[in-house]
């Protein structure tokens, strides 16, 4: 397996780095874009292996819609690109078989699947109950109300709306549970209303009007989630002048937070004209408390951050980690106990402690298949000597310039090995 050696070239950084259009939203437009029929244009989309591969699943998609023979479609290890495939295929004529990786074989898809039997979706397990690959055959659904577990996997819940317009009398979906990554559902229903649809919120109910998306060109914002791991170098090193470009305050994303959360972690954000400015601050909390149900693709650069800073954290309201890429509960506890580190999750509290971090020290890091574990892994180089990762492409699934953009911060030396 290919490894990677990543090698502190300074702890001075002084960057302008753009960091290309959000996965999430790339994501969500090509569903809309092939439920309209549009030939409109996305600017900036993103290029995470997840849109490319939903794109060339969509196109094969259309291409043998009519044929009799059933079409294997592998969604890889990208959930969005395997949720949001379960309901499109359910109302597109044809025959599907929708499969993923060995871990993505580990991930329920009941509760998506269950709501869109109630539609009338016709949909069974090839293997087991509530879980992949599913056997789909397409056709004609009705709109309705459904009551939706919305605590595994906000994915679900999304992949519901943006059908929802298509379906006759449109449809209604009732929240039940702790809604896990709420922002992601507002992204979801912004973008259907920026495409012409009518989305309402009433407390736990979404109600999604019969319409059609009139969906223009649009101009995708750059990826939050992945400015993360430069919050986290901000913090990182001993000086930093951080530009990342395209950012704006009146951002669409939920993870826009992180701006707010890393203030308390030692990092001062400037929105400029082009973008934000990103600057080390000496003034950082030793103790933080967070809820980050809604941010679950944050917390792998904050607890990273956390262990190379000596700060004590207890985060909430991320259960639903272990259902991701890998359980990124038990894969940070693995990785960061290397750094001195001691997690401790029990009754959905995590607690983190800090350990002493030997900086002579050469860690050798998992990546456990999972882009936000190797992304938040590599820059705790500017602690240690050196650190080590396996599985360095792991990272190209959201952020595949990251390692070119790293060496070209001139902040690292990163050996491919």
């Amino acid at each position: 397996m290919e490894t990677v050696l990543i090698k502190r070239r300074s702890t001075i950084v002084k960057a302008t780095i753009d960091l290309g259009g959000s996965k999430s939203i790339s994501n969500r437009l090509l569903i809309i874009k092939n439920l309209s029929g549009s030939d409109s244009k996305m600017a900036n989309f993103s290029l995470s292996d997840d849109s490319r591969r939903l794109k060339n699943s969509l196109q094969s998609i259309n291409t043998c819609a009519s044929s009799r023979i059933p079409l294997v479609i592998d969604a890889g290890n990208a959930g969005t690109v395997f949720r949001f495939l379960t309901a499109y295929l359910s109302q597109k004529e044809g025959k599907w078989l929708l499969t993923g990786s060995k871990r993505m074989l580990e991930r329920p898809v009941g509760v998506l699947a269950d709501a869109l039997k109630k539609l009338g979706a016709n949909i069974s397990y090839a293997s087991s109950r509530d879980y992949p690959p599913l056997i789909i055959h397409g056709g004609l659904l009705k709109g309705g109300e459904l009551l939706v577990d919305s605590s595994v996997s906000s994915q679900f819940v999304s992949s519901l709306m943006m059908i929802g317009p298509t379906l006759k009398g449109g449809l209604k979906i009732e929240l039940q549970g702790d809604t896990v990554s709420f922002p992601y559902i507002s992204l979801t229903a912004e973008i259907m209303r920026r495409c012409g649809v009518h989305v309402e919120f009433e407390e736990n109910t979404i109600t999604i009007r019969e319409g059609q998306y009139q969906m223009k060109d649009f101009k995708v914002e750059p990826d939050w989630s992945s400015a993360s791991y430069w919050y986290e170098i901000a913090a990182l090193a001993d000086d930093s002048d951080i530009f990342l470009q395209g950012f704006t305050k009146n951002s669409i994303q939920g993870d826009r937070v992180v701006a707010n959360l890393f203030s308390e972690l030692g990092v001062k954000t400037e929105f400029r004209l082009n973008g934000i400015a990103l600057s080390g601050s000496p003034d950082f909390k030793k103790e933080v408390e967070m809820n980050l149900s809604g941010q679950p693709d944050l917390v792998p650069a904050i607890l990273a951050t956390c262990s190379a800073k000596g700060i004590h954290a207890r985060i909430t309201g991320i259960d639903h980690l272990r259902f991701k890429e890998s359980n990124r509960i038990k894969s940070l506890d693995y990785e960061l106990t290397k750094t001195g580190a001691d997690i401790n999750y029990s009754g959905g509290v995590l607690e983190f402690t800090p350990g002493e971090v030997n900086p002579s020290k050469n860690p050798e890091f998992d990546t456990h298949d999972d882009h936000r574990i190797a992304m938040c892994l590599a820059p705790l180089a500017l602690r240690f000597d050196s650190v080590s990762l396996n599985d360095p492409r792991v990272v190209e699934k959201s952020y595949p310039e990251f390692w070119k953009d790293l060496e070209m911060s001139g902040l690292f030396i990163v050996d491919k090995k």
